[in-house]
């Protein structure tokens, strides 16, 4: 299987390239850590969200996220609202703050790929994003058919 070896080898090195630019955009005024970001991105783009369903979304243990949402409550970026209809239950929100945050990082990251991405065609920027979206995809279904069989050893 020669061709996932080539896709094993890209996807070290995307992995390097990604923890190159954690370490850079570490130094920039007001920086998110890129796990901030993929958190604050899912909040953003839901409404009556839980912190069950944004673990979910996020693929972490409730646990973590139940810390992670606490610091971003704290540092004004997220706040908690009462659910209506449960009152143990709170939705999350970005807070003025936070989409403000956001928006500085996404645009960031923004300028860094169109940099990058400066030689490459329309079709190739937009096929490349689709194929990655899939191979995204695809390993997260392979890791959730494979997990009951884990569970069962």
């Amino acid at each position: 299987m020669e061709h996932v070896d080539v896709l094993r080898d890209g996807v070290r090195a995307l992995m390097k390239v990604v923890r190159l630019l954690k370490q850079q955009h570490q130094h920039e005024p007001g920086a998110l850590a890129p796990g901030v970001v993929g958190l604050l991105a899912v909040i953003h783009g839901q409404e009556r969200l839980h912190l069950k369903e944004l673990a979910a979304a996020c693929a972490l243990d409730q646990s973590t996220t139940s810390r992670a949402v606490s610091a971003l409550v704290q540092d004004g970026l997220v706040r908690r609202v009462a659910d209506p209809c449960d009152g143990r239950a709170s939705f999350l929100e970005l807070t003025e703050a936070g989409i403000d945050a956001m928006r500085r990082s996404d645009d960031w990251y923004t300028g860094l790929l169109t940099a990058a991405l400066r030689d490459w065609t329309r079709a190739d920027v937009e096929l490349f994003g689709g194929l990655l979206q899939r191979f995204a995809q695809s390993l997260l279904e392979t890791k959730a058919q494979q997990e009951p069989l884990e569970a069962a050893r």
